[in-house]
């Protein structure tokens, strides 16, 4: 089956994708001499084609030399791990509606999707008071619809959370609500919800949050962010690979889901 190289427009892996079936036409080689010259198949090749799988640094250097491009893919990919992408806020979204598996860490604050609109809205003003959100209702209206995005087609959802981010983050009665949801939620057979105590401290995910997700094809992407509106998505499929690891280890550490669900109907309100 002959894959359609991805948009260059829409992020560097696909750039990098796109300019390698356009050098390997230009000088008139088929996928399979491409695969035999890096060491892979044919079928892998058409997946670097097509974007669903990334080339390593090592297969860059060897087409480099091969096509005398003057190293730009291996520039390229550096720069695509890099994640420098001003782009990445929409890359995230999408990826977040389309994944089959989300897994999510967080380590401060309830995570989309599981937020209240109440909850969002004291989070998304404290946004506003730094400069970060223009209009507060807008950008309320704007979650709340790419969380029922998310959700639409039920998709399994594994999410850790750390046990600060169960603190109060506004009023008793948004909080009540957000608790009542969150527990909701973690009885749907698709969605596992879990705590990580204080006294798992220290553990390896203290140093921030983020999310992996898995997509069709057996494309997997990953997600870190940070307080400063600066996001990185990980779109090389050895790195994605490793966070997913990272999240397993600290999934380790967390209580089970019945142990959750009371540690969230203790929350502070």
């Amino acid at each position: 089956m002959v894959r359609q190289s991805p948009d260059p427009d829409v992020s560097l892996y696909a750039l990098i994708a796109y300019y390698l079936r356009f050098l390997r036409l230009k000088h008139d080689m088929t996928q399979d001499e491409v695969g035999k010259i890096i060491g892979c198949t044919k079928s892998q090749v058409s997946k670097y084609e097509g974007g669903t799988r990334q080339i390593d640094e090592r297969e860059a250097d060897i087409l480099d030399q091969l096509w005398d491009t003057g190293g730009i893919l291996t520039i390229l990919l550096r720069y695509a791990k890099l994640g420098v992408d001003p782009n990445w806020s929409e890359k995230l979204r999408r990826y977040q509606r389309n994944a089959s598996v989300l897994r999510i860490y967080y380590n401060n604050v309830i995570p989309m999707p599981f937020q209240t609109e109440g909850y969002a809205r004291s989070l998304l003003t404290a946004g506003h008071d730094a400069r970060l959100v223009d209009d507060v209702e807008r950008a309320v209206a704007k979650r709340m619809e790419h969380q029922e995005a998310m959700l639409a087609d039920d998709p399994a959802i594994w999410a850790v959370l750390d046990e600060v981010a169960l603190r109060p983050m506004a009023e008793a009665a948004v909080m009540e609500e957000q608790r009542d949801l969150l527990l909701k939620l973690s009885l749907l057979r698709h969605v596992s919800i879990r705590v990580i105590p204080e006294k798992a401290l220290p553990y390896i995910g203290v140093d921030g949050g983020f999310s992996c997700f898995e997509l069709p094809r057996g494309l997997r992407v990953a997600f870190a962010g940070t307080s400063l509106n600066v996001g990185r998505v990980i779109e090389d499929q050895v790195e994605a690979a490793r966070v997913a690891v990272r999240f397993e280890k600290i999934a380790a550490q967390a209580c089970s889901e019945v142990q959750s669900r009371e540690w969230i109907s203790r929350m502070r309100t």
